[in-house]
């Protein structure tokens, strides 16, 4: 939940899965990103810099940076998604690398369909997301189902199912949470509806008042305050097939039914 304003100029990063699994999602990705430079160009939240870190199993990097918005789309542009052989995938390798290289304060998004292979990292990140108060935030396209990946102990063609169970998201949950920004599992076809709620919760001019994570998801109540000079405040809720009911300071109720992945009220 968001209202009072800071001030500061942002590095933007992006860390994405390039292994053959995201061949279908990163046509997709592509044009979030794109979504995403645009959207602060011009405006308070332009950033002063670009980074991009590509990852991929066993690889993972290099980490380039630019003040060009337009270089920076070429770079995504440039992407191809190859290789990775077994599902789990460097993920935690690359951001540290964007936590490493970006300065403090950095907002990274993090584009992946499969799990962590590198959970002896989980440490040293969150050790890093507290050191340079970066805002680290995940898109997830492979909670959602099955997910295609060529098996490369087996013959040219032949394909391997794999999913990402909900304990593999989980991490990314935890992870999202200790910086302050927000896990999102979505399809491809999802992704700009899921990248409007992350961008708008990214604007410099606001803040988060209010951040509360369940899981498994149970009944609860959370009560917050907003100071009479906030003008706006945004709930967002993630999750799926849920239902909360919103009450304003004069009692009054709103009940929401939610069969989506995310909603904002």
């Amino acid at each position: 939940m968001m209202g009072i304003s800071k001030n500061g100029s942002r590095v933007l990063c992006f860390v994405i899965d390039t292994t053959g699994s995201m061949s279908d999602d990163i046509a997709a990705v592509r044009e979030t990103t794109s979504l995403i430079i645009d959207s602060k160009r011009g405006t308070p939240d332009e950033p002063s810099a670009y980074i991009l870190v590509p990852f991929n199993d066993p690889d993972f990097g290099p980490l380039m940076r630019t003040t060009d918005p337009d270089v920076f789309k070429a770079q995504i542009n440039a992407l191809s998604a190859d290789g990775g052989g077994d599902f789990p995938e460097m993920s935690l390798s690359g951001l540290q690398v964007a936590l490493t290289g970006a300065p403090p304060s950095s907002e990274i998004f993090l584009f992946t369909d499969a799990p962590a292979k590198d959970l002896n990292l989980m440490g040293t990140v969150i050790a890093l997301i507290e050191r340079t108060k970066s805002v680290v935030s995940f898109f997830l396209t492979g909670s959602l189902g099955l997910r295609r990946r060529r098996a490369s102990d087996q013959g040219q063609g032949q394909v391997q199912h794999s999913r990402m169970v909900e304990s593999d998201s989980q991490l990314y949950m935890e992870l999202s949470q200790a910086s302050g920004g927000q896990a999102i599992q979505v399809t491809k076809t999802e992704l700009p509806k899921a990248t409007s709620i992350i961008v708008e919760s990214s604007s410099s001019s606001l803040v988060t008042i209010l951040q509360a994570v369940r899981s498994p998801g149970r009944a609860d109540n959370f009560s917050f305050t907003v100071d009479e000079s906030v003008r706006n405040l945004t709930a967002y809720v993630t999750g799926s097939s849920l239902s909360f009911t919103l009450t304003s300071p004069s009692g009054i109720p709103q009940i929401y039914h939610l069969s989506f992945l995310f909603n904002q009220g």
